[in-house]
């Protein structure tokens, strides 16, 4: 099963959809076309600073599981395990957290409360939940395969690189 929160996976992709109208704007409508890497640079870091916290924050998060395997995509760690090494956590205020053996307490980031998409949202954390109780256990065999957690990268990361240089540029003397 997989699990991403549609309502915040729409909005973010409008909101980048017209952070990309107001860098093509800047870029050349609004003066001309840029005279140098300084212009371009801050005509580009609104929009592209912008879109990349959307693109952390609202199309990365994901959780993916099946009968063996759970994956959690959160906007700057993966983490991946067999269903048989997660704990429930108790369900209060914690919004479906679990615990990972070796990798400690996990907040599936696209299953927290949520009022666009509170339904689906409660629907998949207790189709994981149903997952994992019927887990095969852990064996000595898969005891060898430790849950992990990554840092997520990827080419999105590039879309700061506007907004650091007109952070430098700002503070040149």
């Amino acid at each position: 099963m997989r699990y991403r929160n549609r309502s915040i996976f729409s909005i973010s992709i409008a909101a980048i959809a017209a952070m990309a109208a107001v860098a093509i704007y800047f870029l050349f409508f609004d003066s001309g076309a840029p005279e140098n890497v300084w212009e371009a640079s801050l005509a580009l870091s609104l929009p592209c600073g912008v879109s990349w916290i959307l693109i952390r924050i609202g199309i990365m998060p994901l959780v993916e599981w099946d009968e063996v395997k759970v994956e959690v995509r959160n906007p700057f760690f993966v983490y991946r395990a067999d269903l048989g090494k997660v704990r429930l956590l108790g369900r209060e205020g914690r919004g479906g957290a679990f615990e990972l053996e070796g990798v400690g307490m996990v907040m599936p980031w696209s299953m927290t409360r949520s009022i666009l998409d509170g339904k689906r949202a409660s629907g998949a954390r207790r189709d994981l939940r149903h997952a994992v109780l019927r887990a095969p256990k852990v064996t000595e065999m898969d005891a060898a395969t430790p849950a992990t957690r990554s840092l997520h990268y990827g080419w999105f990361d590039t879309l700061i690189i506007p907004l650091l240089l007109a952070f430098t540029w700002a503070f040149l003397p």
